[in-house]
């Protein structure tokens, strides 16, 4: 029994001593990461922590969750202390938030401390130490706050009054707590000291006791601390003979942080943790400086339960002195107290809006803080308007009063402008060489200020001048003047008056501009100014010159019709031009009146060349140029030498431009002549051109651009044809899909052309036609609603439906009866009915059969058939009541 029992305890115990190592690993696992999440902030572990080896997210998120758990900076680098993190790592961690707070990234940190560094502080407050990476910008401000003078001076965020750490230490700057000192040690020993001062004020060199440094200067610290280093380093001091071998340096690094409150009306009153180098200036541009009611002249500063001195923003921002400003110490108090006196000053000033006034301050002061008048302001007298003690009153201060008149609260002081009038001027205007307005001095008569405007032009209106004087009354009155009779003495001269107005009329002011007017066969037609003794000459030579389609021709003057008597509205006068181009002797020196318009007409029958084309089965194809106006098909062709023998009559076509085709008059294709001949002259190769050529080249450089009003006689009945289709084809829905094409094809029968040449069926060809002959076709093409649509051989034993039936039959959808046949001329043949009965149209080679589609038709709604169910009703119950009527 005892030898069974005893394996039977001992797996008891094993099990047991199982049992309660799986808790213990459960409870060290459960443990662990409370402990390593107690050991570490923002994922950064704090006992191994190797802050060159941090990026800036991970120092960012090091601060965020230290701000989330309630740290301050002083409690972060407690933290690390307490994990056994050395002080070079706190200093370098310390230095790289410094370095982020400001903005200087990478390059800035991470790096050992320099000699003669300087430690960079951020203003920030105790309860939040990182607030100043947050980057939250000035608010907006609000319209009675940007009046206020010098409110925004303490909003901008370029404008801080950081103290600058990187000057020399001030001569009365005391050390305290917090400091760090560096010493410098080089010549037979190198060494690099950092030191930083304790609370009780003392630093502590390694080998040596405590030296007290508290509320020394640097200097009286440097001496003290050499005096105690040279214990260790003899080399120091120089001993009788023996000269210095160790030189020594001691400076500031980093400062210390002191605590000031800002209270009153400030926008963030609290307290705050700065540089100690930190003036006044620098803790209210913390706070946020005075709120709408918080004074800017009297700001106090309390240290030690006493009043050490007050601060005037004023003098900042109008000299650019800080009359008051101290270097704050730890324990300081700044209190904002509300304002005493507040003006509004307003018009015409350099800096309007409201000025915070002190006791005894005149209006001058007053207006000095506003920058002084404007240019345009009036001087000589200010309007107050104030609050008295039941109602509000007006004060007018004078020049004379500026320096002793004393503005009190709530007084609004507006400053008007000057009048806008002049008190000596006049002024002139028209047919003068120098218009405008000049000095009314003693006497000035009419004659003398025509002088000073450097006397009338040649077009002054000598019969009338008129003066148009303003009374006192602000009415007004003309005095008419004969420039005549007064620049020749006849009368006497007229004094003139303040704000009088002259105005010489030009003769051409009196009278509508006189022009000419050209058209028809000239290089460049248009309206033209007139001259006096113009000939027609003259305006021909004005246009460019006469085309060669104006020989021959007439020309005609249109004149206006003067003479009220005569049945006519114009006066008209025609002569002829020579052969040669030129005007008969007695024509040329006709004598031209104004608004006269010269007609050049078109030579009758001129013309440019127009062509033809003639493509296919000819002997000779290509373009022809029409040679007569009557000329047909059957003319053409025998100019082309006929037909060949593989031609097919039947097939051919004749296309022709519609209206909508883009055709050019004979004056745009004349250009484009020009424009070949120009580019082919150009493009001469050779530099050495003859001085024929350049200067040909020189003329068609002046008419490259050049355009003239189309004469063709036919464009404006064209474009009225082609406006009247698209007119018809917007109204009418039943050709609302009608194709408007440029070039439409024109059925011809080339077999009754030649056998009857002239007769009806020989058409007039017209400029642009095409007449197209093809070979012999042996197809027929089936297209549309058919089985399988195809091209079949032509065989003249098949009928339509044989065709049909070739490409599969009719589909279901296919309406038979309006299927039709185009032949290749382009002329179309459908389907023809007579009762039951359908004649089908012959099929000749290069046909193309068209079997077109029944329209869709969609089934009827449930409303329509209850439309025509009720509609049925309506009607049976009518015959109802109609046929009892008639019973």
């Amino acid at each position: 029994m005892m030898n069974r029992s005893k394996p039977t305890l001992e797996v008891l115990g094993i099990k047991i001593f199982r049992l309660i190592f799986t808790l213990f690993l459960i409870a060290l696992i459960c443990v662990e990461p409370q402990s390593s999440k107690a050991q570490s902030i923002g994922g950064v572990d704090l006992k191994s922590i190797k802050v060159d080896d941090l990026t800036d997210e991970q120092i960012l998120g090091l601060i965020r969750q230290a701000e989330e758990r309630g740290l301050t900076q002083a409690g972060v680098e407690e933290l690390a202390r307490q994990r056994g993190v050395s002080e070079s790592e706190i200093t370098k961690l310390r230095r790289r938030v410094e370095a982020l707070r400001i903005g200087l990234g990478k390059e800035g940190i991470g790096v050992e401390p320099k000699r003669n560094s300087r430690r960079t502080t951020q203003i920030t407050t105790d309860n939040d130490v990182f607030g100043s990476l947050a980057g939250d910008e000035a608010p907006d401000l609000t319209e009675e706050q940007k009046r206020i003078f010098g409110f925004d001076l303490f909003q901008k965020e370029n404008l801080t009054f950081a103290p600058n750490l990187n000057l020399p230490t001030p001569v009365d700057y005391q050390l305290g707590p917090g400091d760090e000192l560096i010493v410098d040690l080089w010549g037979a020993t190198q060494q690099f000291l950092s030191f930083e001062v304790t609370t009780e004020g003392t630093i502590r060199p390694d080998n040596l006791g405590p030296i007290y440094v508290n509320g020394l200067s640097i200097e009286q610290a440097e001496k003290k601390i050499v005096d105690r280093l040279a214990q260790i380093y003899s080399g120091l001091k120089s001993n009788g003979d023996q000269v210095s071998t160790i030189f020594s340096q001691v400076s500031l690094g980093n400062i210390r942080t002191i605590h000031v409150d800002v209270i009153g009306d400030v926008t963030k009153p609290s307290l705050y943790a700065l540089p100690s180098l930190a003036t006044v200036y620098t803790a209210l541009h913390a706070a946020g400086g005075p709120t709408e009611d918080g004074t800017f002249r009297e700001i106090r500063i309390v240290r030690d339960n006493k009043l050490l001195s007050t601060i005037d923003v004023y003098a900042y921002l109008t000299e650019g002195i800080r009359s008051g400003d101290q270097r704050l110490k730890n324990g300081d108090v700044i209190i904002v107290r509300p304002f005493k006196v507040r003006v509004e000053l307003e018009g015409e000033v350099k800096r309007p809006g409201l000025y915070e006034l002190k006791s005894g301050e005149k209006f001058k002061d007053l207006l000095n803080y506003g920058g002084g008048f404007s240019n345009s302001a009036f001087q000589a007298l200010v309007t107050v308007k104030r609050n008295g003690e039941r109602e509000r009153e007006i004060i007018d201060v004078e020049a004379d009063e500026f320096e002793s008149f004393e503005p009190k609260d709530g007084d609004l002081i507006e400053v008007s402008g000057i009048l806008d009038r002049f008190s000596n001027r006049v002024i002139i205007d028209g047919a003068v060489f120098r218009e405008g307005e000049y000095q009314l001095t003693d006497g000035l008569t009419l004659k003398q200020l025509i002088e000073k405007a450097d006397g009338l032009r040649g077009d002054a209106f000598m019969t009338r001048a008129t003066i148009y004087r303003t009374n006192e009354d602000f009415s007004q009155a003309t005095i008419p003047v004969d420039l005549t009779q007064l620049m020749d003495a006849n009368i006497p001269d007229i004094p003139l008056l303040r704000e009088d107005v002259v105005r010489i009329s030009s003769i051409y002011d009196l009278r509508e501009e006189h022009f000419v007017q050209i058209t028809g066969e000239v290089l460049e037609g248009g309206v033209y100014p007139f001259f006096n003794q113009m000939t027609v000459q003259d305006l021909i030579v004005l246009s460019g010159g006469l085309k060669e389609s104006a020989s021959g021709a007439l020309i005609e003057i249109s004149r206006r019709n003067k003479d009220s008597s005569v049945n006519s509205t114009a006066e008209i006068l025609t002569f002829s031009i020579d052969e040669d181009l030129s005007l008969r002797s007695e024509d040329r020196e006709r004598i031209l009146q104004p608004f006269d318009q010269v007609y050049i007409r078109k030579s009758p029958g001129y013309t440019i060349q127009e062509q033809v084309t003639i493509e296919g089965e000819v002997l000779a194809p290509g373009q022809y140029t029409i040679r007569k106006k009557d000329e047909r098909i059957s003319d053409l062709l025998n100019r082309a030498g006929q037909l060949t023998p593989y031609a097919y009559p039947r097939g051919a076509i004749l296309i022709r431009k519609t209206e909508f085709s883009d055709a050019k008059s004979n004056d745009e294709i004349s250009q484009e002549y020009l424009q070949q001949l120009r580019q082919k002259v150009l493009g001469d190769e050779s530099e050495l051109k003859n001085i024929s050529q350049v200067r040909l080249i020189e003329r068609l450089d002046k008419i490259e651009n050049r355009v003239n009003a189309d004469t063709d006689n036919d464009r404006v009945g064209s474009q009225f044809k082609k406006d009247l289709i698209e007119d018809i084809t917007e109204r009418d829905s039943l050709i609302e899909n009608i194709v408007i094409q440029e070039e439409e094809p024109v059925a011809i029968d080339l077999d009754k052309i030649l056998e009857s040449p002239g007769s009806k069926y020989d058409l007039i060809v017209r400029p642009g036609d095409v007449i197209s002959i093809p070979g012999k076709l042996e197809t027929v093409r089936v297209a549309g609603e058919v089985t399988s649509p195809l091209n079949v051989r032509f065989d003249a034993s098949y009928s339509f439906k044989d065709y049909i039936y070739q490409s599969g039959g009719f589909l279901q959808n296919a309406k038979r009866g309006r299927s039709y046949v185009q032949y290749p001329n382009g002329e179309r043949k459908g389907v023809r009915r007579f009762l039951w009965f359908k004649k089908y149209p012959k099929v000749e080679p290069g046909s193309t059969i068209f079997v077109s589609r029944k329209p869709e038709r969609g089934g009827m709604s449930a409303q329509a058939w209850i439309g025509i169910g009720s509609g049925l009703a309506t009607i049976g119950l009518v015959v109802v009541q109609a046929i009892r009527l008639t019973n």
